[in-house]
């Protein structure tokens, strides 16, 4: 199947055909361009590493609210340090997703399109 890309938004389109206007910024379909193999395949890797991360994310959110659950508890000491601690961690794992796909948004135009625009 054919990827295209508008080249004012950077909407993707999966198909033969093309739609007459960009169904994001709605310009004519003369401004999408067909994505050679090397783009297609930047493309789906930015993707699938976004989809990753979003799985990485939500796993730590349900550890946060554990951690957090636990730190209630208050139960000792050394119960609360390591609730706390895997708060700490998790946030700082969060941090560094986040500054990651920044990085590579400010560096490629694929994760841009894989990010919609949007960090997570």
């Amino acid at each position: 199947m054919k990827k295209w890309r508008c080249d004012l938004c950077g909407y993707l389109h999966n198909g033969d055909e093309l739609p007459n206007n960009c169904p994001k910024c709605s310009v004519p379909k003369d401004r999408f361009f067909l994505l050679d193999e090397e783009e297609t395949e930047m493309m789906e890797d930015a993707i699938e590493t976004k989809e990753k991360y979003v799985q990485i994310l939500a796993r730590l959110d349900e550890v946060m609210l554990l951690a957090q659950e636990g730190i209630e508890l208050d139960l000792d000491d050394g119960c609360n340090m390591i609730f706390q601690k895997a708060k700490e961690e998790i946030a700082g794992i969060h941090k560094m997703i986040k500054d990651e796909l920044a990085g590579h948004a400010q560096q490629c135009v694929w994760v841009k399109v894989a990010n919609d625009g949007e960090l997570l």
